[in-house]
């Protein structure tokens, strides 16, 4: 009998050793944990997804292009790597992401077809539609500043998003630039969609020992999000407002460490802008009411701030059409660099992207979470 250590088996949670090509307890098929990702290709899931190519590789797992055997269309296919379905922490939040996803139907939210830990293989996979346009962050960098109107726009839109993740009691936790994408529509335009559902809170589940473990992106994580407390719908508008400030000035809401999320000022946009750039005085002080730094000084909900976001677009000369959409230009500019801190110091206070390559980044994003979760520095 082999000696090396053992595994354990993604379908009964026994131990198996690692070169074991099947389960003792439950006969289950053991994947191979060292595959490379293009040794997938040609594979079929469950009888119902033939993988065709690699779409990314990250972190935590792979995205390739899929067919649907039984339809015939095309998906994109999230599929964990096998290795990390020994984390109990790993499982449960896949099986979130699963629950996220069938509690969610909206067309600002991508659409999840399929979500499973496959019987036959042993293998986690979710199944989502495969879009075409590119993620926010690439606008962002190309384009910021953008004018006041087309950031209000696409913000409501986002807005859209979580009234229908916050009505289901789902908190996204991981609201970024990464994971908003601009779907590239057939007859022109582009639809604002959010993404990626990997690290989100269900309000209503019951209490779990994880529960407020440091899971997100630092710099768009809220000050009682990045303490470990328990967070709410306002935790979402915190990171709203850091993603509108750094759409309207180019700029980092915060400094990059907790302390900074925690204690910096944050400079109001206008005052970083050319006055030919600067914003109305509305747009301004909603952002700033969305990154105050207790959750009570913020918006009471995603609605109202669609509302007033609707307003300033409108106003601007957006239009809201039938899926209530903005006139989005994302005509690529020159390339720039990460947009630095606009904190002040505390003194006494059309190529198409696909966007899996945003579930790509966010996968990897969960890699930091969990390391940030563990205590790593």
């Amino acid at each position: 009998m082999s000696m090396t250590s053992p595994s354990v088996c993604p379908r009964c949670g026994q131990s198996v050793f690692a070169d074991a090509t099947h389960c003792g307890a439950c006969g289950q098929a053991q994947p191979d944990r060292d595959d490379p990702p293009e040794a997938w290709i040609g594979r079929l899931i469950d009888h119902k997804y033939a993988i065709e190519r690699v779409l990314g590789v990250g972190g935590m797992g792979m995205v390739f292009r899929a067919k649907r055997v039984l339809v015939g269309d095309v998906v994109a296919l999230k599929v964990l790597f096998p290795r990390f379905l020994e984390s109990p922490l790993q499982r449960r939040l896949f099986e979130d992401e699963g629950i996220a996803a069938a509690r969610l139907a909206h067309p600002n939210v991508v659409t999840v077809f399929d979500a499973e830990l496959s019987n036959e293989t042993g293998v986690a996979y979710i199944a989502m539609e495969l879009l075409e346009g590119q993620p926010l962050k690439d606008l962002l960098k190309a384009r910021a500043p953008m004018p006041a109107g087309e950031v209000a726009a696409i913000g409501a839109q986002i807005c859209e998003a979580l009234v229908a993740a916050h009505g289901a009691r789902i908190i996204h936790r991981d609201l970024k630039p990464d994971n908003v994408f601009l779907e590239a529509l057939p007859g022109g335009g582009t639809r604002v969609k959010l993404v990626d559902f990997g690290i989100a809170a269900m309000l209503d589940a019951a209490p779990r020992n994880d529960q407020n473990r440091l899971f997100g992106t630092l710099r768009y994580m809220a000050p009682e999000q990045c303490m470990g407390g328990p967070v709410d719908a306002r935790a979402d508008l915190y990171a709203l407002g850091v993603v509108l400030y750094e759409m309207l000035t180019r700029k980092r809401a915060t400094g990059k460490t907790v302390t900074a999320v925690l204690q910096d000022v944050v400079v109001p946009p206008n005052d970083l802008l050319e006055p030919e750039r600067h914003m109305p005085e509305a747009l301004e002080a909603l952002v700033l009411s969305l990154l105050a730094k207790r959750p009570e000084g913020r918006p009471a909900s995603a609605a109202e701030v669609r509302d007033a976001l609707w307003q300033v677009a409108e106003a601007s000369g957006a239009r809201r059409s039938g899926g209530g959409r903005p006139s989005v230009s994302t005509q690529p500019g020159p390339p720039a660099e990460a947009p630095p801190s606009a904190a002040a110091p505390v003194t006494g206070a059309r190529p198409a992207w696909l966007w899996l390559a945003v579930v790509v980044a966010a996968v990897a994003a969960v890699a930091a979470a969990l390391a940030l979760g563990s205590g790593a520095p």
